[in-house]
C-alpha cells in the first residue's frame, strides 16, 4: 500500500494526533504537530472561558515552523481576541482586564498606569490581610511588566508576589525543534 503521507508512519503511538494533523493540511512534521496541538489546547481552554488561555494565545509569539505561524496561529489569536472582547462587552471584569494586559504589553502607557495602580491597591490590601484581595490579585491577568516585577520580588522572598508569578505561569511560550520529523520505522 502506498503511503500518501510521507511523514505519517504506521506504528506511531499518537496516531490520532498524526491523523488529525494530516487531515488538516497534508502531513505536518513532528515540530509542526506539537506546536499546533499546544495552540489548539489553549484555544480550547480559551473557548471554555479560561481567560488566562485567551491571553496566552494573544501574547505568545509564534516560534514554530512558518506554516504553523502563518496558517493557524493568526486564526487562534483572532478567536481568542473575539472571545475576550465578547466577554468584556458583557461586563466580564476578568476579560476586560485581560484585554488591558494585552494592550499594556503592546505599549499602551495609560492602560499600563491604570493596571499598575490596580495592582498596587490589591497588593496593599492583600498585605493588610484581605484574603479576597489576595485571591483577586493572584487570579487576575497582569501585564508582562508587572509579572516581571513580581518575579523579582518573589525571588527576594515576597510570598504575595510568588502567588502572582505562580498564577501567571500558565502563559504559553511555544518553543520546539522546528525541524523535527517523525522517526522512520
Amino acid at each position: 500500500m502506498r503511503n500518501w503521507f510521507p511523514n505519517c508512519r504506521q506504528g506511531f503511538p499518537l496516531a490520532m494526533v498524526a491523523a488529525a494533523a494530516c487531515s488538516i493540511a497534508g502531513c505536518m512534521s513532528y515540530g509542526e504537530t506539537v506546536v499546533y496541538q499546544l495552540y489548539q489546547t489553549n484555544a480550547d481552554r480559551c473557548a471554555q472561558n479560561e481567560t488566562d488561555a485567551c491571553v496566552a494565545m494573544l501574547q505568545s509569539s509564534c516560534e514554530a515552523p512558518v506554516r504553523v505561524c502563518t496558517d493557524y496561529v493568526p486564526e487562534f489569536q483572532a478567536q481568542a481576541s473575539k472571545q475576550l472582547s465578547q466577554k468584556c462587552q458583557a461586563n466580564d471584569e476578568a476579560a476586560c482586564q485581560a484585554l488591558d494586559a494585552v494592550a499594556c504589553n503592546n505599549g499602551d502607557y495609560a492602560v499600563c498606569a491604570r493596571l499598575g495602580d490596580a495592582y498596587a491597591k490589591l497588593y496593599a490590601s492583600c498585605k493588610a490581610g484581605s484574603a479576597a484581595d489576595c485571591e483577586s490579585l493572584s487570579l487576575s491577568v497582569w501585564p508582562k511588566k508587572q509579572t516581571d516585577l513580581a518575579d523579582i520580588a518573589c525571588k527576594s522572598g515576597n510570598t504575595i508576589a510568588c502567588r502572582v508569578v505562580s498564577s501567571s505561569a500558565s502563559a504559553m511560550k511555544v518553543n520546539v525543534n522546528r525541524d523535527a520529523q517523525f522517526a522512520m520505522f
